[in-house]
């Protein structure tokens, strides 16, 4: 009659020794050289802990925005041109203000609730002829915030510098459009959860009505900042003005606002996780090697222990 196994499963054996014995010197060589190289190995080859780690998101702003404009010119006696969103600041500098105005529009390109496209325009009127524009300069304040992680409310900045050609001047009737990212810069990373409103406060006090901020100390402080936003200019387009009017200019600035990549300090149950893993990989192969070790060094009877009985048998 043919059969054929059903079930088996191998004899268990218990080894006892006297806790002081070279039997348990033994053991515990064989336990710790399981569970502590492979920890030592994990810990000291880097990234045990993760100490920084990147997420995307893309930020919120708002639909309006302050700015300030320069023009730069070749003019001796008044080089300089100004006008601004801040009322007293065009008051305080009326002597170099210049005429015109300016219209905003944003878009949510991909209908998700976040603002995508920003755009502003400048038409701007100068009094004089020919007015050789050297350099111009755009700053633009949004509020700005981040919530994935950890919620960052700030004022920040989009700083456009447009260098025009040497034959730029008011009296070409031109329309200068500059494209560009707004892109979030980091000094530190931010944390995993939690908030920060450190830098929600005005950029620019334009509180006082008989002083002018220093531009160039708030720059100063405002790239001191541990995370900040910057603009990055990726085309400029000079084309003819469809409607003429003597001695104006049209500055066009579009700022895109997309996903990007953040940096930030992950929390311990994150590290915790990512360690685990990292130990448990690298103990897999130690368990195997030192649970044979162990079983050659006992069933071979290299070291002294009482003699081992079947762990099932049964008492007579």
């Amino acid at each position: 009659m043919n059969s054929y196994e059903l079930f088996s499963h191998p004899d268990r054996f218990s080894y006892r020794a006297r806790l002081i014995s070279g039997a348990t010197f033994v053991f515990i060589s064989c336990l710790a050289l399981t569970y502590l190289p492979p920890f030592l190995l994990t810990y000291y080859t880097g990234e045990f802990w993760t100490q920084e780690s990147t997420y995307s998101e893309q930020p919120r702003l708002s639909n309006r925005t302050k700015y300030i404009l320069i023009v730069d010119n070749d003019n001796v006696n008044n080089n300089k041109f100004f006008l601004s969103s801040y009322s007293t600041l065009n008051n305080n500098l009326k002597n170099v203000i210049l005429s015109g105005y300016e219209t905003e529009s944003s878009y949510d390109i991909d209908g998700d609730g976040l603002l995508d496209q920003f755009r502003i325009s400048f038409n701007l009127i100068f009094s004089q002829t020919n007015v050789v524009i050297r350099n111009i300069n755009i700053w633009l304040i949004f509020e700005y915030e981040l919530s994935d992680k950890q919620r960052v409310n700030m004022e920040s900045m989009a700083l456009i510098n447009i260098v025009p050609p040497s034959t730029f001047t008011s009296s070409n009737n031109k329309n200068l459009t500059v494209y560009g990212q707004l892109v979030f810069e980091q000094r530190q990373t931010i944390r995993d959860s939690g908030s920060d409103s450190t830098y929600n406060k005005a950029i620019i006090d334009a509180t006082s009505s008989t002083s002018t901020p220093d531009l160039q100390s708030i720059l100063d402080e405002y790239f001191a900042r541990k995370y900040y936003t910057s603009f990055e200019t990726q085309y400029t387009w000079i084309t003819p003005q469809t409607t003429v009017v003597a001695n104006t200019v049209a500055i066009n600035a579009v700022v895109n606002i997309g996903r990007q990549a953040i940096l930030y300090t992950p929390g311990f149950w994150q590290d915790f996780k990512w360690g685990w893993i990292q130990y448990v990989c690298v103990l897999a192969p130690f368990l195997i090697v030192f649970s044979r070790l162990k079983l050659f060094a006992f069933s071979n009877h290299l070291v002294q222990t009482l003699f081992p009985l079947p762990y099932h048998q049964h008492k007579a």
